[in-house]
């Protein structure tokens, strides 16, 4: 050995070899532990070798001992690939430089400022609560027999009756939801569901301590604030048996699936009250939280674990991560890579499958939950906190591949695929700028220029209906009178409290309590008396009149007096003599593309309808505040999202102008609603995109 050649770098010495299970390939494999940061790493049975022979030896030693002992020839290229593995994790004595105080100096760079220390806390960060091994151990004894068969199949069989017997009272049991719609059943929902959670990772750690893992810790995490409880059953790596790692992930949910069935057999007996409400909790929540969010594989929760436990492969999203980035710069610019593990073609395909979908469902989540956090807090810490979520899980992760895509720069350069990827990009980033989008579309209807629709302005009865169709009308005349009992009992509750206050004000000289409160009393009776006049305008409305002269149409054929009517469901239609026009509302978005000089084409949502051709007359100057054509409203079946304001008028959410059109040819007699069809000014993608992020940049500072 000469001199001037260096000795491979020293392993630590607290690190320990733990022997690991059987690879989906059948081959063995070994666990590195690293105690101090309590962290395991996955090593092959060549590489554990190879390590046994990694004692102040040289690189060339290490070759020629391969060769001597293990009967293996290795290579450069594998003994720098171990060396590179072991300095990134830090297993080795001394940094790759060769000085020791490096570590310390890389410890040092991870501690994060002040600003850097909040983000990512508020972001992520656990709280170990307790160190529970000892404590489980202890009590494993008493817990061993819900782990019998016989308790489980008794679990099954009172889950089933209960089941059972809910199903007998499907319409009672539907409505105890009903009974947590206050604080004190928010309360009762709040308990149950933490004692839940709570029960649920005492199922994973009684598991793992069944199976001789060893439970490090228990707390509360928080994902963006949001309270997470876990339970730290790291150790479990050691586990050689794929079926005791399974059974460890499904425990945490066959807990809750277990006390979701009794509580659904004990809510069949239980009175009703709060403990009848909290079984409802138990069997509703638990089925819902358990299925649904915990079998989520995209999230580290129990189905990411058990994902990756039942495919074999520990650092499941690390690793397919990879394996879907290689992809991609293959896909992109065919470097010939090799790729960052051999899989069969089936595995590799399911894994850029995961690793596609769990970008995807990041993206809408973190956006989703980017969104929350915005609307949640004052507007100033909003945009900081969604810039914050929007840059860490969204941009930081795109920008680093980026990175790495220059540091590849001159191999890329190097490659015909690279020419045809670039073409594309640029192809589509050109057809962004392009204005091709010309086609202006909106919901219409066509009636009459002077027409109106008749509506109940309340759930009412009918009293009597003095028209029928084709009558003709003069303004004011009474077409249908109705009858609110609502409407009755609260204005003789408002004239009996108007009486109550006249009668205190009568008799203040002889009250020294009233005088004190004169004021008040005075301002309580004039504010009684506008409600009882606002209430004798709304009755006078209940007698429906005609709003000017015409001929009215289509009259309900139900309508009959003693029936009740809603305020949704038009009665009747009025036309007043001319012509027919149709009416729409376009989008603030689209508006401006509009000229009066535009044609257009008028389908009718009626398929056995002809299309008519039609013309743009006339574009409100000014956004509608409310709309008068009821039928385009989402209320009444439209498309135009609408709400009703305190004066119950419809209003719409977004800007909506309202156009008006002449059609050439009209041949229908009654009012039909289709969409309308015109060519505006062309857009770009990019424009359209661009204009909507400067409203709502615009909307939401306030300018």
């Amino acid at each position: 050995m000469s001199s001037n050649t260096p000795l491979l770098p020293n392993l630590r010495q607290e690190l320990r070899l733990f022997e690991g299970p059987v690879t989906n390939k059948g081959e063995p494999c070994w666990l590195i532990y690293d105690p101090i940061r309590h962290r395991y790493f996955r090593i092959t049975q060549h590489v554990f070798e190879l390590l046994s022979l990694w004692d102040n030896i040289t690189a060339e030693d290490l070759k020629a001992a391969a060769q001597g002992r293990l009967k293996s020839r290795i290579e450069n290229d594998e003994i720098n690939d171990l060396v590179k593995f072991l300095h990134t994790n830090n297993l080795t004595e001394t940094s790759a430089s060769g000085n020791s105080k490096d570590y310390a100096d890389q410890i040092s760079a991870t501690k994060k400022t002040f600003w850097k220390q909040a983000v990512h806390s508020y972001l992520f960060f656990r709280i170990p609560l307790l160190h529970p091994d000892r404590f489980l151990r202890a009590t494993m004894p008493f817990v061993d027999l819900l782990y019998a068969r016989l308790t489980l199949w008794i679990f099954a069989a009172f889950s089933l009756v209960g089941i059972y017997l809910a199903s007998r009272q499907w319409d009672q049991f539907k409505t105890t939801f009903l009974d947590f719609l206050s604080w004190e059943g928010a309360f009762y929902y709040a308990v149950s569901l933490a004692f839940i959670k709570t029960l649920h990772e005492l199922g994973h750690a009684y598991t793992a301590t069944r199976h001789g893992v060893r439970v490090n810790s228990m707390g509360i995490a928080f994902m963006v604030m949001m309270p997470l409880l876990f339970t730290d059953v790291t150790d479990a790596w050691r586990l050689k048996s794929r079926r005791k790692k399974l059974a460890i992930d499904f425990s945490g949910m066959a807990v809750e699936l277990i006390i979701a069935g009794l509580a659904t057999f004990l809510w069949a007996f239980l009175p009703d009250g709060h403990l009848r409400s909290i079984a409802f909790v138990l069997a509703t929540t638990s089925w819902v939280l358990s299925l649904l969010v915990n079998l989520n594989p995209f999230m580290r929760f129990d189905g990411y674990y058990i994902l990756a436990d039942a495919w074999g492969i520990p650092n499941l999203q690390t690793r397919a991560f990879a394996m879907a980035r290689w992809w991609i710069r293959e896909k992109l610019f065919s470097l010939g890579q090799r790729a960052p593990e051999q899989f069969d073609k089936f595995k590799r395909h399911a894994l850029i499958s995961y690793a596609v979908g769990t970008w995807i469902y990041r993206l809408v989540l973190f956006i989703g939950i980017a969104l929350l956090v915005y609307h949640f807090f004052f507007k100033a810490l909003g945009i900081f906190l969604f810039a914050v979520e929007i840059l860490w899980f969204i941009v930081l992760p795109i920008w680093r591949e980026l990175m790495e895509w220059w540091d590849m720069r001159q191999d890329i350069r190097k490659q015909k695929r690279s020419l045809i990827t670039a073409g594309v990009t640029a192809t589509l980033a050109l057809l962004a700028f392009i204005p091709w989008s010309g086609s202006v579309s909106f919901q219409a209807i066509v009636a009459s220029d002077h027409e109106t629709q008749i509506f109940s302005p309340r759930p009412a009865y009918v009293r009597m209906v003095h028209v029928i169709d084709d009558k003709k009308v003069t303004k004011g005349d009474v077409m249908i009178e109705l009858n609110s009992p609502d409407l009755d009992f609260e204005m003789t509750q408002t004239q009996r409290q108007i009486a109550l206050l006249e009668a205190r004000r009568a008799r203040i000289a002889g009250d020294s309590e009233d005088r004190l409160y004169l004021d008040v009393i005075l301002s309580e009776l004039d504010a009684q008396r506008q409600k009882l006049s606002g209430l004798h305008r709304e009755q006078d409305l209940l007698t429906i009149r005609a709003p000017f002269s015409g001929t009215v149409k289509e009259v309900d054929d139900d309508i009959s007096a003693g029936q009740w009517i809603d305020h949704i469901t038009p009665i009747a239609r009025v036309v007043a003599p001319g012509s027919l026009e149709a009416r729409g509302y376009v989008d603030e978005n689209h508006a401006w593309r509009l000229g009066t000089d535009n044609n257009a084409t008028f389908i009718p949502e009626d398929p056995l309808m002809d299309r008519q051709s039609a013309k743009l007359v006339e574009i409100s100057k000014a956004a509608a505040h409310r709309l008068d054509v009821r039928y385009l409203s989402s209320i009444y079946g439209g498309e135009v999202a609408s709400e009703r304001n305190a004066d119950h008028e419809i209003v719409p959410r977004s800007g909506q102008y309202l156009v008006r059109l002449t059609l050439d040819e009209v041949p229908w007699q009654r009012a039909v609603r289709g969409t309308i069809h015109l060519t505006g000014k062309p857009e770009s993608f990019a424009t359209a995109v661009w204009r909507r992020v400067l409203q709502v940049l615009v909307r939401e500072s306030g300018v």
